[in-house]
């Protein structure tokens, strides 16, 4: 009898199904395993579009933020450009003031001849040399010869220093006149170069050409190249 009922319990549990005949845990982790598979097959499912998407938006968000930062060195250099126009523009009208064009400099001549005879000087040579041209301005050197007295001679040059155009002196050199010219009161003969300074065409358009582009900083975001 006893031979019966351990041959009918042996039965029943051998007709159990494979996964009940597992231990527990092993019953726990392939549980655990078909809850991640379904999980992972949703979320395929359900949300692989939505972070395509996202991808795409991320992306642009990217090449907005390097395009901002490239239109935002481009204000700064249009601001700096912008500036230094200004500055240019303000030096050339304080240069007007004291440099005169290249038309107006005949005046400047005529004015200095002007008070050579206001002051009694007899004019010997007045000989304009090759310009010298520098960027903003342009120097124009004169071989002056003059015959007078010394307090003439000194005058002269006195107001010289005070006209409203820039000027300047040099190699000035002194000598006695000869015994005709001291019968006429022109005691000394004096030889000097006198330079004058003007705007030329060529200053002029150095003065007003815009200044070159301030390089990008380092680091900045490139120009995105447009697709061919």
């Amino acid at each position: 009898m006893s031979a019966v009922m351990t041959g009918v319990a042996k039965g029943a549990e051998e007709t159990g199904s494979f996964f009940t005949r597992m231990p527990w845990y092993y019953q726990m982790g392939l549980l655990l395993l078909l809850v991640g598979l379904l999980i992972y097959a949703a979320d395929a499912l359900l949300y692989s579009d939505t972070r395509t998407e996202t991808s795409k938006l991320l992306d642009q968000v990217q090449s907005l933020k390097a395009k901002n930062a490239q239109g935002s060195i481009i204000r700064q250099n249009l601001a700096a450009t912008e500036q230094t126009l200004k500055e240019k523009r303000e030096e050339m009208d304080r240069l007007r003031d004291l440099l005169p064009d290249q038309v107006e400099i005949s005046r400047v001549y005529d004015n200095i001849k002007d008070i050579m005879r206001n002051n009694r000087l007899e004019m010997k040579q007045f000989a304009q040399d090759k310009p010298e041209e520098a960027e903003i301005y342009t120097a124009q050197k004169i071989l002056v010869q003059v015959s007078g007295s010394y307090d003439s001679v000194g005058q002269f040059f006195s107001q010289l220093g005070f006209y409203k155009r820039i000027l300047s002196v040099s190699e000035v050199e002194i000598r006695q006149a000869e015994d005709s010219a001291q019968e006429s009161g022109r005691s000394i003969n004096s030889s000097f170069v006198l330079t004058a300074y003007f705007i030329s065409p060529k200053n002029l358009e150095n003065l007003t050409k815009p200044a070159p582009a301030a390089p990008l900083q380092a680091g900045a975001p490139q120009q995105p190249e447009q697709p061919k």
